[in-house]
């Protein structure tokens, strides 16, 4: 109870990160754009249904920075268990970069160009969290409350990738207490609804139910270089 009562007073603003370690919802992007030289730390829990063809829950690391006021870089190693040992043994790595081409303005939303495991460097490639993707995100005044509005479209249809086709979601933050933001969103595989709260102005929690299923979450922690 006291920790909620901690998020709602405070009177710092919350900008969300993804489950793939950048600038989004809950698991998908957002075509918003970070202060230039943010530098982002965290880690999640995720669920099996994130990377089927594994067939086990892992978790992530990452490290993001926006170097530029339309240029956003990350850092993702994601746990792996080899053959049958049943230990997390590995990682796979992965760089993601994110190029915002408009500006959010009065009445153009922002525009950003993305790429999520962009290279590797195994002959035959194993980037299981491949995409390329187009979004929009454009925010409006409701009822005390601000309302942002995020539309995208990933082209590669790999079958376990995180994004799939049209993707979109919404995220609602309340004027007077903008720690806090809901959050619901379409990935292009299902469904994902959750929170995210900003502790201290570097800390952000957020949880989620993913798919409508399962539960996951994470911790970032936050910087200006």
């Amino acid at each position: 109870m006291l920790i909620l009562v901690v998020f709602i007073v405070l009177p710092f603003r919350t900008t969300c990160q993804t489950i793939y370690g950048t600038n989004g919802l809950l698991s998908i992007p957002s075509a918003e754009m970070k202060a230039d030289g943010t530098f982002i730390m965290g880690g999640n829990l995720l669920p099996a249904i994130n990377q089927p063809s594994w067939g086990y829950n892992t978790g992530n690391y990452y490290f993001n920075l926006t170097f530029l006021p339309f240029l956003e870089v990350a850092y993702v190693c994601t746990l792996l268990k080899i053959a049958n040992s049943g230990h997390f043994t590995n990682q796979d790595r992965a760089v993601s970069i994110r190029l915002q081409l408009f500006r959010e303005k009065r009445y153009m939303p922002s525009i950003t160009f993305g790429f999520h495991d962009l290279y590797s460097s195994v002959e035959n490639g194993n980037q299981y969290f491949r995409a390329t993707y187009l979004v929009l995100t454009k925010h409006f005044g409701v009822c005390r409350a601000k309302l942002g509005l995020t539309f995208g479209f990933c082209p590669n249809m790999r079958k376990y990738s995180p994004l799939r086709g049209p993707f979109g979601g919404l995220s609602l933050t309340p004027t007077r207490f903008d720690s806090i933001s809901l959050l619901a969103e379409y990935d292009g595989n299902g469904i994902n609804l959750g929170a995210r709260l900003l502790l201290f102005k570097h800390l952000y929690l957020f949880s989620m139910v993913q798919h409508l299923k399962f539960f996951t979450g994470g911790v970032a922690f936050h910087v200006y270089l």
